[in-house]
């Protein structure tokens, strides 16, 4: 009877059942939200702005009165997931993607920084998939690795204890 064989043949069995089950799960949970879900830019305020008076911003005002242009100085443009309130969601233009992502764009910018905007969230789309195929993997294949590190190491203590 060979125990280590049949420890890695049971370590393979295990992993293939958990790589498929972690697998779906884990694409179920991160891809709706990072791939297909709704995101908006984040506004970046002027510099000159001050702690109290960033917490005091009157948002009916003209919005670059408070918010800079990210066309004109062609700032990289981070999006988080959508967390709008639904009255806040139509006081914003929504971009559909062919990807089935949707982007909220407040309304107070103008059109050449809605389309840098949205362009910007379009050329991000690799990153954002890149980040969700790593979530996936690592729940796939992590806890396989450590099982097989686990097991191994037993194996070899439990060896230790042989007959010459």
């Amino acid at each position: 009877m060979n125990i280590g064989r049949g420890l890695f043949r049971a370590w393979i069995l295990i992993s293939i059942l958990w790589m498929m089950g972690a697998g779906v799960t884990a694409y179920a949970m991160v891809v709706p939200d990072t791939l297909h879900g709704r995101f908006q830019p984040v506004v970046v305020i002027k510099k000159e702005a001050t702690r109290q008076q960033i917490d005091k911003i009157d948002f009916d005002k003209p919005f670059y009165e408070f918010g800079v242009s990210p066309s004109q100085l062609k700032l990289r443009t981070e999006f988080i997931s959508d967390q709008l309130s639904p009255a806040a969601r139509s006081q914003s233009d929504q971009v559909d993607f062919p990807d089935g992502s949707h982007l909220y764009i407040p309304a107070g910018y103008n059109e050449t920084d809605k389309n840098y905007i949205a362009q910007q969230f379009w050329d991000q789309r690799w990153g954002r998939w890149a980040y969700a195929a790593g979530v996936v993997t690592a729940w796939a294949f992590i806890p396989c690795v450590i099982l097989f590190i686990l097991g191994y190491s037993l194996l070899w203590v439990g060896r230790g204890f042989k007959r010459a």
